[in-house]
């Protein structure tokens, strides 16, 4: 308020007051009807809207009353760019609100649809879950999240299975994000609008025993790390540009006796289990074959991850991969010595090579091996411009530069990379 007592704030055009309003949490929105005249009903049009817990809050059957009331007196009308449901167990107790819990956070879910939201999100830190004993954790309703309008969708801490893992309902939808998610069955969308689509930390299973698998042909990007149980089948995805992948220990596909993952010991989960989730598709790739297509690779492996190698020994090819990096990889280790062979006898226009040397030593186990030495192998690299090697050890580097000589690569094209140095050879 200017000292001539001229509401100049008021006097702004809607669209900045909007603006404004789109980053105040939910509860902090209507207490701007306040201010004067000018804003009594103009947060019920507001473009963006911030659910997200209370700090200190006593009651919160309170606040969910807020947030209902909030949504029901929006106008309908209005136009709703982006809607975020962010709601973290250190605001407030959930307690009191269970076992409804689950169906409130859901109810504002698909009111956001309704309303046509362009960006939704949902975050929660205790996870969107009730207990029945007969159909065990649930997290959204196994029924298909449709909407002409949604565009970009971000799920954290959420469960979802069957039906709601159906994308096919949102022609509109560009990418899709989940993290820490537990992802019960397969991931499909037959809509060309999916370009990316970013999987970090998710439990990924399947009720029947078999894999679960992604089918989305229109991903042009693909985020792929650190999720537990199996390895998900990657269907045909032909427009696929550029992909991350990292397996870590949290993976079933787990074998520290065998490569293949056929130990022939009973005690194994990780074999065991591989063949029961995986006698349908039994002698065709798993992982690799759905990244076929990429110009630019990521990927990282831990060394008793058997389903690389097996996909590895379909010798899958890259056709228009240029630029790939191995990390985590490990010079003395069979299974990735192979497995960059494998790239490097694949991968005939690769251009630029970078190898992140595993920080700690992997450990060197006795098995059964089918893998062909390095040495015996040919390799056809004549479009490889550059490799880059980053490791903090001298004998490890040394160790990748014999190997990687023995391909035939000039040691005018390495860069080496001793933690934050760098230096040409």
């Amino acid at each position: 308020m200017a000292a001539s007592g001229t509401d100049r704030l008021s006097a702004l055009p809607d669209e900045v007051l909007h603006h404004v309003l789109s980053f105040l949490p939910a509860h902090e929105v209507l207490p701007t009807s306040r201010l004067a005249r000018r804003w009594r009903d103009l947060w019920k049009s507001a473009p963006a809207l911030r659910v997200t817990g209370v700090a200190d809050c006593l009651n919160p059957v309170w606040f969910v009353n807020y947030v209902d009331n909030l949504l029901l007196l929006r106008d309908p009308g209005a136009r709703l760019d982006a809607f975020a449901i962010d709601l973290d167990d250190s605001d407030f107790d959930f307690t009191p609100l269970f076992p409804t819990y689950d169906s409130i956070v859901n109810l504002w879910f698909r009111h956001a649809l309704l309303c046509r939201a362009r960006a939704l999100s949902l975050r929660t830190t205790v996870g969107v879950y009730i207990e029945d004993d007969d159909e065990g954790p649930l997290g959204l309703p196994d029924a298909p999240i449709v909407s002409q309008d949604l565009e970009r969708l971000d799920l954290e801490m959420v469960t979802l299975k069957g039906r709601a893992l159906d994308f096919s309902g949102c022609p509109a939808l560009v990418e899709l994000k989940m993290k820490g998610c537990a992802i019960l069955g397969n991931i499909s969308s037959s809509s060309p609008s999916l370009k990316h689509l970013s999987l970090t930390d998710c439990l990924m299973v399947h009720d029947d025993f078999s894999r679960p698998r992604i089918d989305s042909p229109s991903l042009v990007s693909l985020v792929l790390t650190g999720f537990n149980g199996w390895t998900p089948v990657l269907g045909n995805m032909p427009l696929l540009a550029s992909a991350i992948v990292r397996v870590t220990a949290g993976c079933d596909d787990m074998c520290c006796k065998n490569s293949y993952g056929d130990c022939d010991d009973g005690r194994c989960c990780g074999c065991n289990g591989h063949y029961k989730a995986c006698d349908e598709g039994r002698g065709d790739s798993m992982l690799l074959k759905g990244l076929s297509q990429v110009t630019e690779l990521e990927l990282s492996v831990d060394s008793n991850m058997f389903i690389v190698n097996g996909d590895l020994e379909l010798c899958t090819t890259f056709p228009k991969l240029k630029t790939l990096l191995l990390s985590e990889w490990c010079p003395g280790i069979a299974a990735d010595l192979n497995m960059l062979a494998c790239f490097l006898r694949q991968s005939p226009i690769l251009e630029k090579l970078t190898l992140e040397i595993s920080k700690v030593p992997k450990v060197r186990v006795q098995r059964e091996r089918r893998f062909q030495r390095f040495d015996e192998q040919s390799f056809a690299c004549n479009l490889l411009k550059k490799v880059e090697i980053k490791c903090e050890v001298d004998g490890r580097v040394r160790e990748a530069l014999s190997i990687l000589s023995s391909c035939g690569i000039p040691l005018t094209q390495f860069k080496i990379q001793h933690g934050n140095k760098a230096s040409g050879r």
